[in-house]
């Protein structure tokens, strides 16, 4: 296995370990056993665990903002972009992009209060999700599609809130109902505030 293969394995392995279990639910010898190395060979390409940590969920933050792009790549409209974010939050559910759920809502849970490192990428990636939305509305105001809102980042951060708030609620209640209905509620909110002056 070439060098940089064996990295993204140990990455690809650490990842889904991290966002099951938390940092400290993850140790080195669970890391050895899932990619098959020793410490040495570990060590060859991350100096310790945190940092094996900070790549992990930079690895699993670029699956979420992919599964967006494979999808809002084929949607000519900015209205269709939003509904695409949504239906994607939503199919989050039942097709995690990585093992344990959302990692930047795991990420952001399991770091609160004990690793400020792991806690500053966490919130990176909860504000390029929200910058992300943000940039489809004003995609589509500035295509005149959209009415002008004051506020465009309140309306993306709602609804990126909303929607990861929902996916917790489903994976503790083992029910898709909550993404559905926090997904039709917040269709029904865009659409009275982005097309309220058309």
């Amino acid at each position: 296995m070439e060098e940089r293969d064996t990295k993204q394995m140990i990455l690809e392995k650490s990842a889904e370990l991290f966002n099951m279990n938390g940092y400290d639910g993850c140790s080195l010898s669970d890391i050895m056993k899932a990619t098959g190395l020793q410490k040495g060979g570990i060590y060859n390409y991350f100096k310790n665990k945190e940092e094996i940590a900070i790549q992990a969920f930079d690895y699993s933050l670029h699956l979420v903002i992919q599964r967006f792009r494979v999808r809002l790549d084929k949607d000519t409209s900015a209205w269709d972009k939003l509904n695409s974010v949504i239906e994607t939050m939503k199919e989050f559910y039942i097709q995690p992009v990585i093992v344990g759920g959302c990692p930047i809502f795991n990420t952001v849970m399991d770091s609160a209060n004990t690793y400020p490192s792991l806690l500053d990428k966490a919130k990176e990636g909860l504000e390029m999700l929200i910058r992300y939305v943000e940039l489809k509305i004003q995609q589509g105001i500035n295509s005149g599609e959209f009415y002008k809102v004051e506020n465009t980042y309140s309306l993306a951060s709602h609804l990126v809130v909303t929607m990861e708030g929902a996916l917790v609620m489903s994976r503790v209640f083992k029910n898709r109902i909550y993404v559905e209905q926090a997904g039709d509620t917040l269709i029904s909110w865009l659409d009275e505030k982005l097309f309220q002056a058309k």
